[in-house]
Formats: structure tokens, C-alpha cells, sequence
């Protein structure tokens, strides 16, 4: 044993040496961190010990750390790196270090040190794993440590914010924006940084992706989670070079469901929690509980169910609405909905190195769509009874052994939705319609650490693949008057097929101090989408006989020209004299169909760079450039039938369709600080601006196939020339624990690509008329401020937020009217008590001053609720 661990195994009790307790320790690591600033010194264990370091409200400022040099546990590195510094910490049985307090009396006790001083929790855990902190609304701290524009929404903020649907939690995030153009369908669709639909922004539950796509008025890609089971939202804003980036062309969106470590109380066996909403303005109940229960030190299981059960709302009534075929008196029609959730989870530590767990989610929701036919008078509703029924099911492999060299991740997953929908009352009625996206898919990553004389250096490599399968099937279709069914073709805009997408990728990351970091990757993207699309052409007639006409002087029938005959001749009248003719016997009109064969493949190599400095202990700017690649979805590939209504020769396939390919580079600054003011006091901030680049981005256009020359077809197209994005983000809070204060900007300027060139070589303009282009433009700007105070021992929250958002006005296309909207600005204000650490009521009012408001990124016929008041109870045992 060297001098150091024979000083670590024999310190006295008074000696600032914390004998850790829980848990197994970990194998000796070698270790090599000087005596510097204790920030610094964490952020070098980190490296060292292969363990993330996140800062809650803690203060380390002026404390200088202990020089760890030689052979050592983890915990016995921290131990003398934190030895005469008076900061406490303990290691939990999940192999968690929190340093600066205990979870109870118990464990207290175990680790109390003489003089120490006691801190806020600074917790060391692995991984992007911490779900609150610092931040705005609650971000955790490893947000404003990262390099790169991501944002996190907190369980802090989920459940401080009672939410009719999912989507309204993505209201106060930089760059971010819900979707509501389908407003009273609760399915999300996000966007960023102006770019959404068509998997350009890929959606997972637990890493599982959510291909599922239904064409619509307004968005097409939905996603359906509830809010009960969520512990953080993670939102990547650009491609990376690793898993989550497959296939996207502007980032990405994780929905992470609760572990039993959110449940269960350090030290316990099991644990849960009970929360139940309820509201004016029909928000009349949204109840959930889970719970988790520890079989065994390495084996636990959790569950939970949730119901919500919200009513047609009644917007504001200050200010107006365009349409009125949308609503009966103040309520916006069918804009209810009724939730049913599950979640079921297994975590088990098969070995000291292995982890495995397994998940479901469940979503099952029931809502109506519809509106008046637009003669309002004449009291013409048509109604449509939805159902979708989202099954995710998550199996995960953890691998960390005693190596730097092994940190492997296995994620396989399987999802499947089902949209059942059945419209009432409408002459374009297609019947009972089924949509179901499947998608399998799977990922595996490895991330080797090496300590070089050069620096620390670390590479994550591996594969992600998932396959798309969609089925539409209509049980009762268009039945033509030659009584031709066409059921089986006709499709509303929705296509079956299958699309397979694969991508290897490796990374770099080299940091050869510790002020700075380059990373540099590579990944692979390769697509396959292949089938056949049946398209109809225009009417025609088949020629089913023919019938002699006998010459009857003077003036008999003759039929030009004369034989042989071809098809659609035209009999006219002869001269005296002329010899008996035919003429042909025609059935019915019908629509001449067509098999259109689509077969696209193809692949790009996608890099990406990112440079951070810190030339502060508490600033480190940094830039980023990035490709990306996004194929063409099955409903791009495959598309045909018509619009929701009985029409088969509306819609057809591009099979020259190309992938959209985008380019993004980005520039931005984190700022992490505390003890500002006070000693508890914290400042967090992350700022980052962006130009994006995209070339053949995909919209509608009008096109002629090679077997119609005559109908053009509404199809997917690529458009000519660059759409460019551009604009700055910026989150920041301040918290003095007595007071805090945050906010959000996002600001963009779009400019949209505006023409195509048809597969004939003809450039169309998208706003001719010969196209329908279908682009969402986020308004330019939205600020959002929130403050507030906390009193009686921070028991009693009281807060209130403003969000002022600038007029939204599309540029292109079809959207140039229904989604051109004003400015806003609507004011919330929220509360909360804890009656005891277990127990605690809030309340909230959103849109306080009961104004009448269609939301940003969607269309200016469906308004958000009016004034509404909810009031929640969260009790955890």
C-alpha cells in the first residue's frame, strides 16, 4: 500500500477524511490531479474517474483541492481530494457521490465531520442523468457545461406546470416551438429552429423513435406521450455524431420516463408518488400514480397509471378569432381529450458491471376533430371519432467494467401506433380509416477513455439502425358508379410502405488542458425505400364491342376514318351511297391505373466539429459545424391517393425525390457561477447563434407523371436554390433562493427557397399556383421572463412569467392564408406549498388576462384556452 492509501485507511475521525459508506467501491484507478481550484479539480475527476460532475447550488469558490497523485478507488481519490476542505459526501447504493449533505439523520450521522461546512447538494452521478438544477426553471447544471445548443425541461418544471397536453411544456425553450395547426389533435409536433415534420426533428420515448406520420391540414409527424410519466425532456438543436442523429436534418427530441431512483428515497426500499390536477375552463382532472419498490440490492420494478380528462375549452374573450368554423360560441370545437397512461419498468444489475433494463409506455387517447362546412348558418358539422393507441417498448444494456477502455450502451426498441379515426356527416367522408406506423430499431455505442501525455482523450463509436413499416387501410372507401371499389388505393395522403435507415459514426474528443476541448466526428447515413405506389389517371372508356351500321340511302352513318378503326373514332354523316360501317360499344368511365415502382437509395458522409475554450473557470464559449442528411419518409416516397375525401387522382409519387442535405454552424458561450452575491446564490447562462444552410428541401409542387401526361398530380418535390435560417438563443437564470429570475429570446430570420423544377425540366415558382408549398415559419421573435420568490423557509413559491411573441408570417405557399397570425403576449402566474418534504399544493392561472390568441407555428383558427385556473396536489411516500 503507498503513503497515500495508508493515510486514506488509517485517518482519525477529526482528520476531514470521509469514510464513504453504501455501495460497493470501485476498482483502483490511476489518478494525476494537482492542487488548483476545486471546480477545476472536479472537473478533472470526472475525466479521471469516468464519472459526470454536476454542481447543484452549491459554492466551491475560493476552496482549493488536496493533489491526488497514484492507485486509487474513485471515492478514495475524492476523499483526499476533499480532505481539510470541510465538504462532507457519500456514495448511495446506485453509485451516486453527493457531496455536501445526506438523505437522512441515518446517513448523516455516518459522515457528519467536526467544523465541516455544510453545503448544497453537489451531485457526481453518470452520465447526462440529473434531471433538475440550476438552471432555468430547473436545468441541470451539465446543460450550461456542454458545448453545444441543448436544453433540457426539468421534472421541476413538468410538474410545476399543469399542462392540457405534452406539447405545452416545449412553450418556454429556446428555439423551440409545439406545433398546434392541428390543435385539436393532441399528437406533438415539434419544431426547431423553423424545421419540423417529415423526421427532420427525430422524436423518441426513451430513445425509441416515433416515425408515426398522418397528412393533415397543418403538421403531419405526431407524437403521443403524456406529461405523468416524463422525468426530462433533452433537446438537441443540431445533428451529432451519435446516437438520436440518424436520419434528421435539425436535431432532436427525447421524452425520458421515470426510473426507480426518482421514486425511491436513498435508503429505502420503496417509494412512489400521487398527483392529482384539477381546473376551470373544463380542465376537470388530471390524475396519475407510480411507484417502485427495490426486490433486491440489484433489482427493482416500477409502475404506474395515469387518467386526464380534459373538455372543449372556451378561448379568451379579449380580442378575435378569423374563423368562426372552428367554434360554437367561445368553445373551440373538440379541442377535449381523454388520456390513458401506463408505464412498467425492470432495472436489474445483472453483474457489479451490468445493468439491464427493460420498458413499456403506454398512450391511449381519445379525442374528436372537425369543423362547419364553412356555411355556418346552415348548421352543416362533420365530426370525426379518433382513437390512437402509442405502444413503446425499451430494452437497455449498460456495460461499465473496471476499463477505460469499455462504457458500452446497447438500446433495442420496438414501437408501434395505431390511429383509428371514423368521420360523421361529411359528403367527402372516407369511412373508417386505420393508420399504424411500426418502427424497429436499435442502437450500440462504446466510448474508450485514454489518458495520453498529450491530454485526455476519448472516442464514442458505434451503429444505429431502425426500420419505418406504415399501413393504411380504409374499411369503406370510394365506390366509383361503375361500382369499381378503389378502398384498397386510396390512401387520403397517408401511403403504406417501408423504409429502412442505418448509421455508423465515431467520435473524438481531445482535451489537452483543461481550458480546452476540440471534438471532431464522423458518421454514416445510408436509407433504403423501396415499393409500389398505385396511381389513377385520367377517365377513360374501354371499347367493349361494336355494332354494324347498315348503309340506308340517302343518308346512311359512316364512321371516320375509315378501317382500320382505332380507339375513340367518331362516327359522322356520309354521302348517299355508302357502304354499311361499325362503330364501338364503350362502358363506363373509370380511372386507368397505374403502378408507379419507387426504389431510392442512397447515403452521405456527415462530419461534424466542435471547438470549446475556458479561459475562466466559470466561461467557456465555443463553436460547432455540423452536416446532416435527411431522406425522404415513407409518406414522401410513396404518396398517392387523394384528400381525405373520395378522389384517387390527386396524389402521386416523385421517384426523382433526393434527400434534403443541411449545413449548420453555430457559435455560443455558457457562464456557470456561484456565490455572485451571496453565498447561495446562482447564475447560469447559455447563449448560442446559428446559420443553417439546407439545399433540396422538400415541399409540395405540382407534377405530371410519365404515365399521365396530360393530369398533374400534387407530389412531393425538392426545391431549387438554399433555404437559409439564421438566429440567436439565449436562456439564463439567476437564483438568489429568496429570489429568482429567468427568461428565454429566440430570435430567426428565415428565407425560404420559393421555386421547383418539375421532372419534365420545367422551374415552377411555389406561390404560381402550381404548387402548394407547405413551410412553417416560426415568428421572428419570443421572450419569455419568469421570477419570483420564495418564503416561510421556502415553503411558499409565488412566481409569474410573461411570453410576448412577435406576428407570424409564412412566406410561401398555402400557408400564406389560415397561418398568418399577430403578435401576442399573455401573462401566467403559478405557486406552491410544502406542507412537509412529502407533500405540496400548487396552483397556477394561465393567461391571466383572458386574451383571445392563436399560438405561434400553428393557424390562426384554433385559439388557446382563455383565463384557467388549475390546482394540484403532489404527495410522495
Amino acid at each position: 500500500m503507498d503513503s497515500a492509501s495508508l493515510a486514506f485507511a488509517q485517518a482519525p475521525p477529526d482528520s476531514g477524511i470521509v469514510q464513504v459508506q453504501g455501495g460497493d467501491a470501485a476498482a483502483p484507478r490511476n489518478f494525476n490531479i494537482p492542487a488548483q481550484p476545486l471546480g477545476a479539480a472536479l472537473n478533472a475527476f470526472g475525466r479521471q474517474s469516468g464519472l459526470q460532475v454536476t454542481l447543484s447550488a452549491a459554492t466551491s469558490r475560493g476552496l482549493t483541492s488536496n493533489a491526488v497523485n497514484g492507485s486509487f478507488t474513485p471515492e478514495q481519490a475524492l476523499a483526499l481530494m476533499l480532505r481539510n476542505t470541510g465538504i462532507v459526501f457519500r456514495v448511495t447504493a446506485d453509485r451516486t457521490a453527493i457531496i455536501g449533505t445526506t438523505a437522512s439523520p441515518a446517513a448523516e450521522a455516518e459522515v457528519y465531520v467536526p467544523g465541516a461546512t455544510q453545503l448544497d447538494p453537489l451531485v457526481i452521478s453518470g452520465g447526462r442523468n440529473a434531471i433538475s438544477g440550476s438552471g432555468y426553471q430547473g436545468t441541470p447544471d451539465w446543460v450550461y457545461q456542454a458545448p453545444a445548443a441543448v436544453s433540457v425541461i426539468s421534472r421541476e418544471a413538468i410538474e410545476s406546470s399543469p399542462s392540457r397536453n405534452a406539447r405545452d411544456l416545449l412553450d418556454n425553450v429556446a428555439g423551440v416551438y409545439a406545433n398546434r395547426s392541428e390543435a385539436q389533435n393532441p399528437g406533438i409536433s415539434v419544431n426547431i429552429r423553423g424545421l419540423q415534420d417529415q423526421d427532420r426533428i427525430a422524436t423518441m420515448i426513451d430513445g425509441a423513435r416515433q416515425s408515426f406520420q398522418r397528412s393533415a391540414h397543418g403538421a403531419t409527424q405526431r407524437t403521443y406521450v403524456d406529461t405523468a410519466f416524463i422525468r426530462a425532456v433533452d433537446i438537441e438543436k443540431s445533428t451529432t455524431s451519435g446516437v438520436g442523429s440518424a436520419g434528421a436534418l435539425g436535431g432532436s427530441v427525447n421524452f425520458r420516463t421515470l426510473l426507480a431512483e426518482d421514486l425511491i428515497a436513498p435508503g429505502k426500499q420503496y417509494g412512489g408518488q400521487v398527483n392529482l390536477t384539477t381546473g376551470t375552463n373544463q380542465f376537470n382532472f388530471d390524475g396519475s400514480t407510480a411507484a417502485a419498490v427495490r426486490l433486491s440490492d440489484r433489482f427493482s420494478v416500477l409502475g404506474g397509471i395515469s387518467y386526464k380528462n380534459i373538455g372543449a375549452y372556451d378561448i379568451g374573450k379579449n380580442g378575435t378569432i378569423s374563423s368562426a368554423a372552428t367554434y360554437a360560441g367561445d368553445v373551440l370545437l373538440f379541442s377535449g381529450q381523454e388520456v390513458r397512461s401506463g408505464i412498467l419498468k425492470a432495472e436489474g444489475q445483472v453483474t457489479e458491471d451490468v445493468k439491464v433494463t427493460l420498458g413499456w409506455v403506454r398512450n391511449d387517447s381519445r379525442f374528436n376533430t372537425g369543423n362547419y362546412d364553412g356555411a355556418l348558418s346552415t348548421g352543416n358539422l362533420h365530426k370525426a371519432t379518433e382513437g390512437v393507441v402509442n405502444n413503446t417498448f425499451t430494452s437497455a444494456l449498460d456495460r461499465k467494467p473496471d476499463s477505460d477502455l469499455i462504457d458500452l450502451k446497447a438500446r433495442f426498441y420496438y414501437n408501434n401506433l395505431r390511429n383509428n379515426r371514423v368521420e360523421e356527416g361529411s359528403i367527402l367522408s372516407t369511412g373508417p380509416s386505420n393508420y399504424v406506423m411500426a418502427t424497429l430499431g436499435g442502437s450500440v455505442e462504446n466510448t474508450s477513455s485514454f489518458d495520453t501525455a498529450l491530454g485526455a482523450l476519448a472516442l464514442n463509436y458505434g451503429m444505429e439502425a431502425f426500420n419505418d413499416d406504415g399501413k393504411t387501410v380504409l374499411t369503406r372507401g370510394f365506390v366509383a358508379a361503375d361500382g369499381t371499389d378503389y378502398s384498397n388505393t386510396l390512401s387520403g395522403g397517408t401511403p403504406s410502405g417501408k423504409r429502412d435507415i442505418i448509421s455508423g459514426f465515431g467520435n473524438a474528443k481531445y482535451a489537452p488542458t483543461d481550458w480546452l476541448t476540440v471534438s471532431g466526428g464522423l458518421r454514416y447515413d445510408w436509407y433504403h425505400a423501396a415499393g409500389t405506389a398505385t396511381v389513377y389517371g385520367d377517365t377513360t372508356k374501354d371499347i367493349i364491342g361494336y355494332r354494324v351500321i347498315p348503309a340506308v340511302p340517302p343518308t346512311p352513318r359512316v364512321c371516320w376514318p375509315s378501317p382500320p378503326f382505332p380507339p375513340n373514332f367518331r362516327c359522322t354523316e356520309g354521302t348517299p351511297g355508302s357502304p354499311a360501317t361499325t362503330e364501338p360499344i364503350y362502358g363506363p368511365e373509370y380511372y386507368k391505373r397505374h403502378n408507379v415502382n419507387v426504389d431510392n437509395s442512397g447515403g452521405a458522409l456527415l462530419p461534424s466539429v466542435t471547438i470549446a475554450v475556458k479561459p475562466f473557470e466559470w466561461l467557456q464559449p465555443f463553436v460547432k459545424y455540423s452536416k446532416s442528411y435527411r431522406p425522404p419518409t415513407i409518406m414522401e416516397s410513396f404518396l398517392n391517393g387523394g384528400h381525405d375525401g373520395n378522389s384517387v387522382t390527386e396524389y402521386a409519387p416523385n421517384p426523382a425525390l433526393r434527400p434534403e442535405r443541411g449545413e449548420t454552424y453555430e457559435v455560443g458561450a455558457n457562464v456557470s457561477s456561484n456565490g455572485i452575491l451571496t453565498e447561495r446564490d446562482t447564475f447560469r447562462f447559455k447563449a448560442v447563434g446559428f446559420y443553417r444552410e439546407i439545399v433540396d428541401y422538400i415541399s409540395f409542387g405540382k407534377i405530371r407523371t410519365a404515365q399521365s401526361d396530360v393530369l398533374p398530380y400534387t407530389s412531393y418535390v425538392n426545391l431549387d436554390g438554399v433555404t437559409r435560417m439564421k438566429g440567436i438563443e439565449v436562456e439564463a437564470n439567476y437564483d438568489a433562493r429568496f429570489i429568482y429570475i429567468g427568461g428565454t429570446i429566440t430570435r430567426i430570420d428565415t428565407e425560404l427557397a420559393d421555386s421547383f423544377t418539375s421532372p419534365a425540366g420545367r422551374r415552377m415558382p411555389i406561390n404560381s399556383g402550381q404548387g402548394a408549398a407547405i413551410i412553417f415559419e416560426q415568428p421572428k421573435l419570443r421572450v419569455t421572463l419568469d421570477a419570483g420568490v420564495r418564503l416561510f423557509e421556502e415553503r411558499l413559491t409565488l412566481g409569474g412569467r410573461i411570453t410576448d411573441v412577435s406576428k407570424t408570417e409564412p412566406a410561401l405557399g398555402s400557408l400564406r392564408s389560415g397561418y398568418d397570425m399577430p403578435g401576442y403576449r399573455v401573462y401566467d402566474i403559478y405557486g406552491s406549498y410544502a406542507f412537509d418534504p412529502m407533500t405540496k399544493l400548487r396552483f397556477s392561472v394561465t393567461n391571466l388576462t383572458d386574451v383571445a390568441y392563436a399560438p405561434a407555428v400553428g393557424a390562426n383558427f384554433y385559439a388557446a384556452p382563455g383565463r384557467t385556473a388549475t390546482v394540484s396536489l403532489n404527495y410522495k411516500f
